[in-house]
C-alpha cells in the first residue's frame, strides 16, 4: 500500500520543474549569446581604410574555390585503384576440389572403374580423357595430383586472380579491413597462374600427361577473386578531397583586421570579405528562424527531461514527492550542475570531465537512498547530453562514473562511504575512458588529459559531499545513517540518563530496538532509524519513571493511590515529555516523529477498563494518546515492537506458538483500530515483519539449563 500524495503535489512539482527549466534555459542563452556589432568596411584592394576594424567574433578564412578544386583534383589522381580480394572463394575452390576427388574415389570402387569414372565426371561437367582418368586410378598419382593442385590453388588465390591486369603500375588490395599496396606486375590471371605452375614444375617433362592433367584441373578450379572495388576507390578519393583543407586560417574574436588609414592589401581584403559573408549568414532571416526554432526545441527538451524526474520519482520513490523538500533538493542539484556544465562547456580551460556529478549522487545516497541517487543520475545523463552538444561519450562517462558511487552507498553507516564512493568514481571513470578510447581511437594525450580532469572531479565530489552533507541535512526532513549512529551511541547523555533513571525502560528500549531493526531489514525499511528510534521512543518516561511498571520493583505500585484518569494522564504524558526532551537535545526530526507516533491514537486500555469497572466518570480523551498515527514504516515498526515486547514479557512461560499468537493478535488489533492506515505498510510486509520477530522473541524467553550448586 503506497501512501497517497497530498492534493496538488504533482501540479506543484510541474510548476517547480517549469521554473527550473526556465533558469537553465536563461543561463544557457546568456552564456552562449554573442552580441554582434558591425561597421561597413572598405571593399577594394588599394583603398585606404577609414576606420579600425576588429573581429567581433571568430570566423574562418576559406580557400578560393578554383584553387581548392584544382588541389582536390590533384589529390584524387594520387589515389590508386582499390581491388577487393575475396578470401572466401579460396574455401569454395577447396570444397570443389574435395568434391571432385571424392567423386573419383567413389567411382573407382565400382566395376569398370575408368568407364564409370568418365561417365560420372561428365555428369558434373568434368571432361577428362581415358588416358587422364587412368592416372587418377593410381592411388599414389592421385594423392600427388591432389596435393599439388590444392597447394597451387591456395597459393595463387591468396595472391589474387584477376580477370585482366589493370593498366596502373600499382594498386591497393583490400581484405578483412586490411589494405596493402601491390605491383600490377606481380598480379596473376588464370592463364598466368597456370603458366607459372608449369614453369615451376620443370622437373616434369613438358609432354608428361601428369603435368597436363594437373594444369587442366588447375584451369578448371581456379576462380577470379580479385576485382575492382568501385566503392572503396571512390571513398578513398572522397577522403583525399576532404583532406585538402578549405580553410586557410582563422580570425579570432578581437583580432585586428585593419587599422585606420592602413592600405588594404589582398590578405586584408580576404578577411573583410569573409567577415561580411559571416555577418550575412548570421543575420539572415532563415538563420534567425532556425535559431528561434532551436531555442524552443531546447526549452521543450529540458522540460521533458526534468519531467522524467517526476515520473521516475512517482513510480519508484514516491516519498520524495510526499516530503517535497527532498524533490526540491534534487531539482536544485540538477539546476546548479546544469549551470556549471554550461559554464564549463563555454570555457576552453576546463573539460566536461571536471563536472563533479558524483557529488550530488553521493549526497542523495546519504540523504535519501541509492534509488533516488540513481534516478537523479539517469535524468541528468539526458540533460547533460542535451547541454553538451549531443556528445554521447563524454556525457555517458561523466554520468555513469558518478553513478558508480552508489556501489559503496547502500545504507552508508560511516564516513568511510565517502572515500569508497570517490574511489569507485575514479576507477569507473578510468575504465570508461579506456573503453571509449578503444571504440573511438582517442590519442594517448587525450586519454591522459581526461584522466587528469576525472581525478579532479572525484576529489571535488569527495570533499564537496563531505562538507555539504551536514548543512543540507539540517534543512531537509531527513536524517542520515551517520547522524543516526551518532545519536544512537549509548554514551549519548539522554540515553545514559534513561539507563540511570529508568533502567527498566532502558532495557525495554534496547529489546524493542533489536526487534525493530530486524523487522525493518525484513521489509526493506531503514533498520538504523528503526533501532535508534526505538532507543528513544520512551525517553519521556525519565520524567516520572516510577509510574511505569517496568521501573517498579518490589516497592508499592504508586498507581494504587491514584484514580484511573490520573494514572492514564500520567502514562499518556510520557509521549509529550519525550517530544520536549527530544527538541531540547536537538534530536533529528525523524526520531521525534517516532517518539510522537509510537502509540498513535491508541487507547490506554488497562486504565480505561479499570475506570469502567470502578464506575468512574470517563472523559475518553483522557484515555487516548494524542497521536498522530504512525506516518512511516519505521514508526509503525517501533509501535508493533513496543507492544509485542511488553506483552510477551508479561507471560510466565511463553512458547513459540504463544509468542506467534501474541504478535499476530497485536498486529490484528492495530489494523482493527486503524493505527496502521497512514504509514504505507502493506499486509505482506506485516507478515514478513511478524515472521522476523519470532527467532528473537523465542531466543529471549528460552529457558536455560539449571546448573548444580
Amino acid at each position: 500500500m503506497k501512501k497517497a500524495l497530498p492534493a496538488g503535489r504533482i501540479s506543484h512539482a510541474f510548476i517547480n520543474i517549469g521554473i527550473a527549466t526556465l533558469i537553465i534555459f536563461i543561463a544557457d542563452f546568456l552564456v552562449f549569446k554573442k552580441e554582434l556589432f558591425f561597421k561597413e568596411p572598405a571593399r577594394q584592394i588599394g583603398e585606404i581604410a577609414t576606420q579600425t576594424i576588429v573581429a567581433p567574433f571568430d570566423f574562418l578564412l576559406y580557400e578560393d574555390a578554383e584553387i581548392l578544386a584544382e588541389k582536390q583534383k590533384k589529390a584524387e589522381k594520387k589515389i590508386l585503384p582499390h581491388f577487393y580480394l575475396s578470401l572466401g572463394k579460396s574455401f569454395n575452390v577447396q570444397e570443389k576440389i574435395n568434391t571432385f576427388f571424392g567423386l573419383v574415389e567413389n567411382s573407382l570402387k565400382q566395376d569398370s572403374p575408368v568407364t564409370n569414372l568418365q561417365k560420372n565426371l561428365l555428369e558434373h561437367d568434368y571432361q577428362l580423357t581415358i588416358e587422364e582418368l587412368r592416372i587418377l586410378k593410381g592411388q599414389e598419382e592421385k594423392e600427388k595430383i591432389y596435393k599439388d593442385l590444392t597447394y597451387a590453388c591456395e597459393k595463387y588465390m591468396s595472391q589474387g586472380i584477376v580477370k585482366q591486369i589493370p593498366p596502373n603500375k600499382k594498386i591497393i588490395i583490400c581484405y578483412d579491413e586490411v589494405q596493402k599496396q601491390a605491383l600490377t606486375a606481380n598480379l596473376l590471371t588464370k592463364q598466368k597462374a597456370i603458366e607459372k605452375f608449369e614453369t615451376q614444375n620443370k622437373e616434369i617433362d613438358s609432354q608428361d600427361i601428369y603435368k597436363k592433367l594437373t594444369a587442366k584441373l588447375l584451369d578448371t578450379f581456379l576462380e577470379i577473386n580479385l576485382s575492382y572495388d568501385t566503392n572503396a576507390t571512390q571513398k578513398a578519393k572522397k577522403i583525399a578531397r576532404l583532406s585538402i583543407p578549405n580553410i586557410t586560417s582563422e580570425v579570432l574574436k578581437n583580432e585586428l583586421i585593419v587599422q585606420n588609414h592602413q592600405k588594404i592589401d589582398a590578405n586584408i581584403f580576404r578577411k573583410l570579405e569573409a567577415l561580411e559573408r559571416e555577418k550575412n549568414i548570421r543575420e539572415t532571416h532563415s538563420e534567425k528562424g532556425k535559431q528561434n526554432f532551436f531555442s524552443v526545441a531546447k526549452f521543450v527538451y529540458i522540460y521533458f527531461v526534468l519531467t522524467m524526474l517526476i515520473i521516475l520519482v512517482y513510480l519508484f520513490k514516491r516519498e520524495v514527492l510526499i516530503k517535497f523538500a527532498l524533490f526540491r533538493c534534487m531539482l536544485i542539484f540538477t539546476v546548479l550542475f546544469a549551470i556549471l556544465l554550461i559554464v564549463i562547456h563555454d570555457m576552453d580551460k576546463f573539460s566536461i570531465y571536471f563536472l563533479p556529478i558524483g557529488m550530488p549522487i553521493i549526497l542523495l545516497s546519504f540523504l535519501i537512498d541509492i534509488k533516488a541517487a540513481i534516478i537523479y543520475g539517469i535524468v541528468n545523463f539526458f540533460l547533460i547530453m542535451g547541454l553538451n552538444g549531443w556528445e554521447f561519450a563524454p556525457s555517458f562517462i561523466v554520468t555513469f562514473s558518478g553513478l558508480a558511487a552508489v556501489l559503496a552507498l547502500n545504507f552508508p553507516k560511516s564516513r568511510r562511504g565517502f572515500y569508497q564512493s570517490s574511489f569507485y568514481i575514479l576507477v569507473s571513470f578510468i575504465l570508461l575512458n579506456l573503453l571509449f578510447s578503444l571504440i573511438n581511437g582517442w590519442e594517448l594525450t587525450k586519454i591522459l588529459d581526461n584522466f587528469k580532469w576525472g581525478f579532479f572531479s572525484s576529489v571535488v565530489s569527495l570533499l564537496g559531499s563531505m562538507v555539504l552533507l551536514a548543512p543540507i541535512e539540517q534543512r531537509l526532513p531527513v536524517v542520515t545513517n551517520i547522524h543516526l549512529l551518532e545519536v544512537g551511541d549509548f554514551s549519548n547523555k539522554l540515553l545514559k540518563t534513561l539507563s540511570e533513571v529508568a533502567s527498566g525502560t532502558y532495557h525495554h528500549s534496547i529489546i524493542v530496538g533489536n526487534l525493530a531493526e530486524t523487522a525493518a531489514k525484513a521489509i526493506q525499511a531503514n533498520p538504523i532509524l528503526a533501532r535508534v528510534g526505538s532507543y528513544y521512543h520512551d525517553i519521556g518516561k525519565t520524567k516520572n519513571p516510577e509510574y511505569f511498571i517496568e521501573n517498579i520493583g518490589d516497592e508499592k505500585n504508586i498507581h494504587s493511590e491514584l484514580n484511573s484518569t490520573e494514572s492514564a494522564l500520567i502514562i499518556k504524558h510520557h509521549v509529550e515529555d519525550g517530544v520536549k526532551l527530544a527538541h531540547e537535545y536537538h534530536l533529528p526530526t525523524s526520531i521525534i516523529d517516532i517518539i510522537q507516533q509510537h502509540h498513535g491514537t491508541a487507547t490506554i486500555y488497562y486504565f480505561f477498563k479499570q475506570a469502567q469497572k470502578n464506575g468512574e466518570k470517563i472523559n475518553e480523551n483522557n484515555f487516548h494518546y494524542d497521536g498522530p498515527k504512525p506516518q512511516t514504516k519505521e514508526a509503525a515498526i517501533v509501535m508493533i515492537a513496543d507492544i509485542v515486547e511488553s506483552t510477551t514479557k508479561s507471560l510466565e512461560a511463553p512458547s513459540k506458538e504463544t509468542i506467534n499468537q501474541i504478535v499476530e493478535k497485536a498486529i490484528d488489533n492495530l489494523i482493527k483500530t486503524d493505527q496502521l492506515s497512514e504509514c504505507g505498510i502493506s499486509l505482506q510486509e506485516l507478515k514478513a515483519l511478524q515472521k522476523s520477530f519470532e527467532p528473537i522473541l523465542v531466543g529471549m524467553y528460552k529457558k536455560r539449563i539449571v546448573y548444580p550448586e
